[in-house]
């Protein structure tokens, strides 16, 4: 993770880095969502981003202690306010393997996940990203989309309706 230079979006309510592990407590009343459902634009989660230019790959192990609905945490790919990738682990009643791409308005995907960790990956070639998830031991693409031009990448939270909780990421690597 060191070597590159990384910025918060939002500076968590706390965070710690030791050896390898990023740890952070993302304040409640956070969230990254965009117009649709009738919800105002809000840009508020926490985001540990660094700038790549061209073609990227960003692998992850993100873990949440969830504790409310919707909170979540994951592998974010930011361009600007208005169009931005957030994916990993979503809580809503279960726990979610989610996407949300927005351009503008923002869309969401998801699927059922079995726990509150997952290895993340996200590919850019000539401006389409893959995103995968671990499974098994091996890779499975499970959204795909165009994202061009510099963008910010790392790690994210968010805790639209509680209180915050604390959510880790570790065995990051970027290459690009």
């Amino acid at each position: 993770m060191l070597g590159r230079p990384w910025m918060w979006t939002r500076e968590p309510t706390r965070w710690a880095l030791a050896g390898e592990t990023l740890t952070w407590r993302c304040p409640g009343d956070s969230d990254y969502w965009r117009t649709t459902e009738g919800l105002p634009p809000v840009h508020s989660g926490c985001s540990l981003l660094t700038r790549v230019e061209e073609d990227f790959e960003l692998e992850l192990l993100v873990h949440g202690r969830f504790a409310d609905r919707y909170d979540q945490a994951g592998l974010m790919v930011l361009s600007s306010d208005e169009r931005w990738l957030k994916t990993g682990i979503e809580v809503d009643g279960e726990h979610w393997l989610s996407a949300v791409h927005t351009r503008d308005e923002s869309d969401w995907s998801r699927e059922r996940w079995l726990g509150s960790q997952a290895r993340l990956r996200a590919v850019r070639a000539n401006g389409t990203i893959e995103i995968s998830v671990e499974e098994n031991g091996r890779w499975r693409v499970f959204r795909t989309l165009f994202l061009p031009g510099p963008v910010g990448v790392g790690p994210y939270s968010c805790a639209p309706r509680g209180n915050g909780f604390e959510a880790s990421t570790s065995e990051l690597r970027i290459a690009g």
